[in-house]
């Protein structure tokens, strides 16, 4: 074995001994600077950092920080940290000063390819004193240095990551760096470990909760399509429910379960007959009475001991009784109206009187609310009707956001922008390509970058997965309403558009699978996808075909 590669070897002890950086006066100077006490006081901050609630990237910034400032190593206080994908890829995750071109060239970094790639494929800590033949990413102007390439294992001895340290050109190792590299590799492999884990655990949770939703409101759309509703309308009540929770003071966990109950009120109407459930005219006694059958039939359909069960059971049983008894099934009166159904019930009725429906027109909005304060004490919970009409704005901008006229004048459904505390990218006047809806929709891309950034930094799982799901979202408006433009406007080149959309649709199926098997490395994948796709499709590819548009006088190739 060349001296300038190590294997990784047996474990070696990693002792954290007490420190306080702010009293080194205390110490003597032997014990401030020998490489031993040193080493030791890196390894116990770096196992401090583990232990910090900070987001992975600033956790592994804060290790590369300690790293460079270790005076024996004499490192450059530039580096880089890279975590692996399921397809034995370095990913790019945190770096410390590299020049713009690396960026670019290191973002993956396959197995094998230069020293990194080199120190995962052979899974030995790889050390260089200059740029040689192994180092087969490189730009014009590199300055010369040295590496340490330090490969980041899991338990099973899999490769997780690699670190990378630059030293001066020509650098001599220090007897300690043997020793002190093993212990940092095992380090910071416990940091990467522990975080893919616990998100792969989330992950996984999350998306089969997402699946069992999805495939419960799949369920309920069809009952809806056959009473002429629409998919806004299912998302209206669950929004309005949900502002209602939380203003009663419900546990986050309750609101949930509501929004996710919600749905299924009128699951029931599977099993009335067309000619009742989609008559346009009033129903006779009889057939209301028939009518009046599927919430005993929702009941039935919703039986189980899951909570959501009960909870959906429990709503569409009961969402049409009423405050003072008069309602049906079965007469239930005041409190003893489960509050569910009693949210249920108030939401349920303001959205068909402010919603067109085949039999009517839409209420004006005072009306509707004149009719749900007369309702209080009667047909509604007096306290819940006081709790919505002084959170009136609130309930507007959930019917404004889920309205179902909420496509532009062409006919195309708007993209919901979902607000973000912190904007890393934001939209400018050259980014337009010149038509409107392209605009933005692709405002909405820049929604999606800035949604990701912010889901990474405060590791929340639920929205990097919500996130990618937004990304489905977005190609399937987008992508073909981008094409039909472009077809009706004869644009040659459209096939070829086309097979790059499908190459963003297949990208984010992968994403989601990553997200179970490598997750650290699929959220920075992810991020970084989005922002180039941002700069080379929508800034270059797109600009071409809006130009040839304009160029051709297409009528709707006019800008903001």
């Amino acid at each position: 074995m060349p001296e300038n590669d190590y294997n990784m070897g047996e474990p070696t002890a990693i002792i954290a001994v007490p420190h306080d950086l702010d009293r080194r006066d205390d110490l003597t100077d032997i014990q401030q600077y020998t490489p031993e006490w040193e080493t030791k006081t890196a390894i116990s901050q770096i196992l401090d950092i583990v232990l910090k609630p900070i987001s992975f990237t600033k956790q592994l910034t804060e290790v590369l920080d300690v790293i460079v400032s270790i005076s024996w190593l004499k490192a450059e206080k530039k580096g880089a940290i890279f975590v692996a994908n399921h397809r034995r890829e370095l990913v790019l995750a945190v770096q410390h000063d590299l020049a713009p071109p690396l960026l670019q060239k290191c973002a993956i970094v396959p197995f094998g390819r230069c020293l990194c790639g080199k120190a995962a494929a052979e899974k030995r800590i790889l050390f260089r004193n200059c740029v040689d033949e192994d180092h087969e990413i490189s730009f014009p102007g590199m300055r010369p240095h040295g590496h340490y390439n330090i490969p980041l294992l899991d338990n099973r001895g899999e490769v997780i990551g690699v670190i990378v340290l630059y030293l001066e050109h020509g650098h001599k190792p220090h007897r300690e760096e043997k020793h002190f590299t093993a212990m940092l590799g095992r380090a910071v492999s416990g940091i990467i470990l522990a975080r893919n884990l616990l998100l792969r655990s989330e992950i996984s949770r999350i998306r089969l909760q997402k699946a069992q939703r999805d495939m419960m409101l799949k369920l309920v759309a069809a009952s809806e399509f056959r009473d002429n509703e629409t998919g806004e309308h299912i998302k209206r009540l669950s929004q309005y429910a949900a502002v209602l929770g939380r203003k009663i003071g419900l546990s986050a966990k309750d609101v949930e379960m509501l929004e996710l109950a919600i749905p299924m009120h009128d699951i029931g109407k599977m099993g009335i007959a067309d000619d009742i459930l989609l008559k346009p005219g009033k129903l006779t006694a009889e057939e209301f009475k028939i009518m009046q059958q599927h919430t005993e039939i929702g009941a039935k359909i919703l039986s189980g001991s899951h909570p959501l069960m009960v909870a959906s059971r429990q709503i569409a049983l009961s969402h049409h009784e009423k405050w003072d008894g008069s309602g049906y099934p079965r007469g239930t009166a005041g409190k003893d109206i489960p509050l569910f159904g009693r949210i249920c019930a108030l939401v349920d009725v303001f959205d068909a009187l402010t919603t067109k429906r085949p039999y009517k027109e839409p209420w004006p909005l005072e009306k509707a609310l004149s009719f749900l304060q007369d309702g209080a004490g009667s047909h509604f919970d007096p306290d819940l009707i006081d709790v919505f009409m002084r959170n009136l704005p609130e309930i507007i901008r959930v019917k404004a956001l889920y309205d179902d006229s909420n496509w532009d004048s062409a006919g195309r459904k708007t993209l919901e922008h979902k607000p973000v505390h912190t904007e890393s990218s934001t939209w400018k006047s050259e980014y337009s390509i010149g038509i409107d809806f392209v605009d933005n929709q692709h405002k909405y891309l820049i929604n999606l970058i800035n949604r990701i950034d912010v889901a990474i930094e405060e590791n929340n799982s639920i929205a990097i997965v919500e996130t990618v799901l937004d990304m489905k979202l977005y190609a399937e408006i987008h992508f073909t309403e981008e094409e039909a433009l472009m077809r009706k406007a004869g644009y040659p080149a459209v096939d070829s558009h086309a097979k790059l959309h499908q190459s963003f649709i297949t990208k984010t199926d992968l994403f989601l699978d990553d997200l179970e098997r490598s997750p650290l490395a699929a959220t920075v994948e992810i991020s970084t996808y989005l922002m180039n796709w941002w700069l080379q499709h929508i800034q270059t590819v797109d600009k071409h075909y809006a130009s040839f548009i304009r160029e051709n006088g297409y009528p709707e190739s006019t800008a903001d």
